[in-house]
């Protein structure tokens, strides 16, 4: 029988990159950023973080309250401007996505298990009396399935008994709280955890399909970074065919370019992608997508915006929020690094791209 739904949402925004990876420096929230979107009608935001923000010289249990306290005030800036703050791990203790890997395996061992339910406990309290409407957790970001990476994925067991682990160290400090996992990364697809009775679990995906358009030209998005092509969306991905020749019989991306042989990706094609989560949200699951977006650096203008409408289009009619990676750099709407794409000059002297910012718009309603 079908839950009755959470009635959080649908928050749509931004993921804002301040505290995203210690080597790119571990900076304050900007005020300025919760100004804007909310100005422009947003009220969501995603602060995916790294935790050796908030420890020190690698000890686990040595925390750094000045980083924190940082924290700690975009969520206040967030209760200002009415923005929902989610709180990610992207990187936690054992994993991430992201090199340089973990020296030890959050699915596996115990001890980065303890320090991430210690760090998520170190959250929970302080965000403890803040409502759900306000503040949610997302428990880490994009983890692998073990059939895309043995060294650091974890196949469906291994991960759900890491959410539920978590899951039961953020209920002994606080029962209300909104918690969200990310679904596991399988070859293609995202898969949302199964059984998860706790009536204030969420589920989340990220939409970065198809990668030939959405990477197209990134230098760390093996092997789309090769990619040197001006595909259209909707359309069949001009020359696979090029890059497969290229590639040795034993190069593990010839995957990649077969399976978008031939392919016409369109909206139809991406409904189909988000069914598992789409039927969720049908079933009275709370469901946000995460992460969405484009990389500017290559991609053909009109391929860019078409892909927008029928994203966003898709998840509007499903009542599903998202946030857009990011708000600013070659994901977002400000100093995207196209500077053709710029429309308009903020009085900070930042670039706006205008015309996506007024795309996107119209999916805030």
């Amino acid at each position: 029988m079908p839950r009755k739904p959470l009635s959080f949402g649908p928050w749509r925004g931004f993921n804002l990159l301040e505290k995203f990876m210690i080597y790119w420096g571990d900076r304050p929230f900007a005020e300025l950023d919760f100004q804007r979107m909310s100005e422009w009608g947003f009220d969501f935001v995603r602060l995916p973080m790294d935790y050796r923000c908030w420890i020190i010289d690698g000890d686990f249990y040595k925390i750094n309250e000045k980083t924190l306290k940082e924290i700690d005030q975009a969520v206040e800036y967030g209760k200002t401007y009415g923005i929902h703050v989610d709180i990610n791990f992207h990187r936690a203790p054992g994993y991430c996505i992201n090199p340089p890997r973990e020296a030890l395996c959050l699915w596996r061992d115990e001890e980065v298990l303890q320090a991430c339910e210690h760090h998520w406990r170190l959250f929970t309290d302080r965000c403890k009396g803040i409502p759900s409407e306000q503040v949610s957790f997302n428990l880490v970001n994009e983890p692998l399935g073990s059939d895309v990476s043995m060294e650091i994925g974890a196949d469906m067991a291994a991960y759900k008994r890491f959410v539920e682990r978590m899951l039961k160290a953020i209920r002994e400090v606080d029962k209300d709280r909104l918690v969200l996992a990310d679904g596991l990364i399988t070859k293609g697809h995202y898969e949302p955890v199964p059984d998860i009775e706790d009536p204030l679990f969420g589920q989340s995906f990220h939409v970065y399909e198809p990668p030939w358009l959405t990477h197209l030209g990134a230098s760390w998005a093996r092997p789309w970074d090769m990619y040197d092509e001006q595909p259209e969306y909707p359309g069949v991905p001009p020359n696979i065919d090029k890059y497969l020749e290229k590639l040795p019989r034993d190069s593990p991306y010839r995957r990649s370019f077969l399976a978008f042989q031939n392919v016409r990706i369109d909206r139809s094609w991406l409904q189909n992608w988000m069914k598992p989560y789409l039927d969720l949200k049908q079933k009275g699951v709370f469901v946000h997508c995460g992460e969405l977006g484009v990389y500017s650096r290559k991609v053909p203008r009109q391929s860019q915006l078409n892909w927008y409408r029928d994203v966003l289009g898709i998840l509007s009619r499903h009542r599903v929020g998202w946030a857009q990676w990011n708000l600013r750099g070659a994901f977002g709407i400000i100093n995207t690094e196209r500077e053709e794409f710029h429309s308009e000059t903020l009085p900070n002297s930042d670039r706006l791209d205008s015309e996506l910012l007024k795309l996107i718009q119209t999916y805030l309603g």
